[in-house]
């Protein structure tokens, strides 16, 4: 999940979502959901309308709401088919719809993606006025700004040295980082936008280099996350990948929240 729901996610009320959203059993419900064609996160609604009022007026909490299914079905492997579908029921005018079925992708794949991604990134920003690249959006976002800076510093101080630690040691601990507490911690919103785009571009291009070099027996090492949870590097790489894929959804999202077409 988007590390601009760290702060939300240790609150009781962030905690409580979780618990609803992610669990085996309702995974299936998503799978169901995503077969005949319809949001995932339809399956939450009427759980929501009966155990969680509040949320009907936290725009914040709906976002998160929609940010941990959409992380269940990519941790699933299921892949974006619409950022926009129709959900019945209330609660949430829109969804994502997802694939039908998991689709696991190979290391191949997954390094081509983590290539496109600044190219995908600048696309969609080309037209944002210059007024427009540090305004946020209503609720739990990060502005066009914040995104960037977020995404060179994840390449340069967390995914490069986790790749290293796996690479250069014996199932090394491997940590997460708090994104909302970085965004304060560093200003992003006081960088230069500019700076902060080539800063991503060349962190980008300096961790894929680091993955091409690999070959099948680096991608096979193991990682310790968190001291809860082992997994080997082609593992984290799909996790990378998973990452940009949630960036590139909350960038589209921006933009029509900027435009006006979302609230």
């Amino acid at each position: 999940m988007h590390n601009r729901f760290d702060q939300f996610r240790l609150t009781p009320l962030g905690q409580q979502l979780e618990q609803l959203i992610d669990t085996p059993q309702r995974y299936i419900e998503y799978a169901a959901l995503s077969r005949a064609g319809v949001p995932a996160i339809t399956a939450i609604v009427q759980v929501l309308e009966q155990k969680f009022p509040e949320v009907a007026s936290d725009q914040g909490a709906r976002q998160f709401c929609g940010a941990m299914v959409a992380d269940v079905m990519r941790r699933q492997c299921h892949s974006l088919l619409r950022p926009r579908g129709r959900v019945p029921g209330g609660y949430f005018s829109y969804g994502a719809v997802w694939s039908p079925a998991p689709d696991i992708p190979g290391t191949a794949e997954l390094l081509a993606s983590l290539v496109a991604m600044p190219q995908q990134v600048m696309q969609r920003l080309a037209a944002l006025p210059v007024a427009q690249r540090q305004q946020r959006p209503a609720g739990i976002g990060f502005s066009a700004l914040e995104h960037l800076c977020h995404l060179r510093d994840l390449d340069n101080d967390a995914f490069a040295p986790r790749v290293n630690a796996i690479l250069s040691q014996p199932q090394p601990m491997l940590h997460g980082v708090n994104g909302s507490e970085w965004a304060l911690q560093r200003g992003y919103q006081q960088q230069d936008f500019d700076t902060a785009a080539s800063g991503f571009v060349l962190a980008r291009a300096a961790l894929v280099a680091m993955l091409q070099a690999c070959s099948a027996a680096d991608f096979a090492r193991i990682g310790i996350w968190e001291g809860k949870k082992r997994l080997t590097l082609a593992e984290l790489t799909a996790d990378m990948a998973a990452h940009d894929a949630t960036h590139l959804q909350e960038l589209d999202e921006l933009l029509l929240a900027l435009n006006g077409v979302l609230p």
